[in-house]
C-alpha cells in the first residue's frame, strides 16, 4: 500500500471515530422527528395561519398561547406535549380540543369558524359578559366548569363510514379567470354529521379546499376549468378524516342540483382521490359564488370519538 493510500485509509477512520457517535443525531434529524406538521396544526387551529419563523420561536409562542409558560424539556418533546394537550383524547381525558368543542356545541349549537383563541373569547363574552385572562389551557377548562361540568356528555368511540354525506358550504368565491394554484378556499359544515346517535363533526365546522389546477377561459373559445381537492376534515375530537366527492356525493349534488353539483366529474370515475373536474360554458370563465353548498364524502375507515345524543 503506498504512503498516500494508506493516509487517506487513516483519514477516512478517524472521521469515522469522531462522527460514529454524532450518526443518531443526523439519522434524526434526517428522519424529521420533530413533528412540524403537528406543530402547524397545532398553529392553524390557534391562530388561523402557519408562522415562517424558526421552530424555536414557533414552540415558544405556541407555549405563551396555551401554558404561558415555557416546557421542560427538549423541543421534539416540547412539540409533542403540545400536540397531545390539544388532539389527542384518551379514555381518561378528553383533548383540548374535544373539551372546548364540546363546550361550545352545548351552548351555541355549533362550532365557531374563526381560530380557537377568537372562538373562546367569543364563548367567554357570551357566557360571562367579559373575556378572560390567562393561558388558553385553563381558560378551557374554566368555561366547562361554568356551562356542562356536572352534565353528563357521554363519549363513545366509533368508526367512520366511507359513504357518510357532509354538507358543506363555501365561505368564498371560486373563479377560473382569478384563482391560483394551490389557492385554499374555506368551506364550513351546514348539517351535523352523526354515526347513529353519535356526533362526530358538528354543524360549523370548517375545512379547506385547494386549487390543484386552474385553466382560464381562452379567446378561441377555450372553456374555463378548475380542478380542486380537498385535504382532511377535523372531527369533533380532533382526527383528521379523509374527504373528497366520490360517487355517493356526487350522486346526491346531481339529484339535488347543489352548486358545482351537475358540472362536475367525481373521483369514483376520474380516479384522482379528492380530486374533482369541472366542464363549462365554452370560452366563458367560471364562477362558483361565496354560499353555494354541495356534499363531500368521508373516505377512510378510522376510530374517532364522539358525543353520544339522545
Amino acid at each position: 500500500m503506498s504512503l498516500k493510500i494508506r493516509n487517506i485509509t487513516v483519514l477516512v477512520i478517524v472521521f469515522s471515530i469522531i462522527l460514529t457517535p454524532l450518526m443518531p443525531f443526523y439519522q434524526l434529524q434526517a428522519a424529521g422527528i420533530i413533528p412540524l406538521d403537528g406543530l402547524a396544526e397545532a398553529e392553524k387551529l390557534l391562530y388561523g395561519s402557519v408562522s415562517n419563523e424558526p421552530i424555536l420561536d414557533r414552540v415558544a409562542a405556541v407555549e405563551q398561547s396555551l401554558y404561558q409558560a415555557k416546557q421542560s424539556g427538549s423541543i421534539v418533546q416540547r412539540t409533542e406535549k403540545i400536540i397531545a394537550d390539544l388532539f389527542e383524547t384518551t379514555e381518561k381525558s378528553p383533548s383540548l380540543v374535544f373539551l372546548f368543542n364540546t363546550v361550545e356545541w352545548a351552548v351555541s349549537g355549533e362550532i365557531g369558524s374563526s381560530n380557537l383563541l377568537q372562538r373562546i373569547s367569543n364563548l367567554e363574552k357570551m357566557v360571562s359578559g367579559e373575556v378572560n385572562k390567562g393561558p388558553l389551557k385553563e381558560r378551557i377548562k374554566k368555561i366547562h366548569q361554568l356551562t356542562i361540568s356536572g352534565k353528563e356528555m357521554p363519549v363513545k368511540l366509533v368508526e367512520s363510514r366511507t359513504d357518510q354525506l357532509i354538507r358543506i358550504e363555501l365561505q368564498q368565491e371560486i373563479n377560473s379567470d382569478t384563482a391560483s394554484r394551490g389557492e385554499k378556499i374555506s368551506y364550513q359544515v351546514v348539517q351535523d354529521v352523526k354515526i347513529d346517535n353519535v356526533l362526530i363533526i358538528p354543524a360549523g365546522t370548517t375545512g379547506e379546499l385547494e386549487v390543484t389546477e386552474i385553466k382560464e377561459a381562452g379567446k378561441m373559445g377555450q372553456d374555463g376549468d378548475i380542478k380542486i381537492g380537498f385535504p382532511e376534515l377535523t372531527t369533533i375530537d380532533g382526527t383528521s378524516l379523509g374527504v373528497a366527492i366520490e360517487q355517493e356525493a356526487q350522486e346526491e349534488n346531481e339529484s339535488q342540483k347543489l352548486a358545482i353539483g351537475a358540472s362536475v366529474l367525481g373521483t369514483a370515475l376520474l380516479g384522482l382521490p379528492g380530486v374533482v373536474v369541472g366542464y363549462f360554458v365554452e370560452g366563458e370563465e367560471e364562477t362558483i359564488p361565496a354560499g353555494s353548498e354541495l356534499y363531500i364524502q368521508v373516505t377512510e375507515r378510522k376510530k374517532v370519538r364522539g358525543l353520544v345524543l339522545e
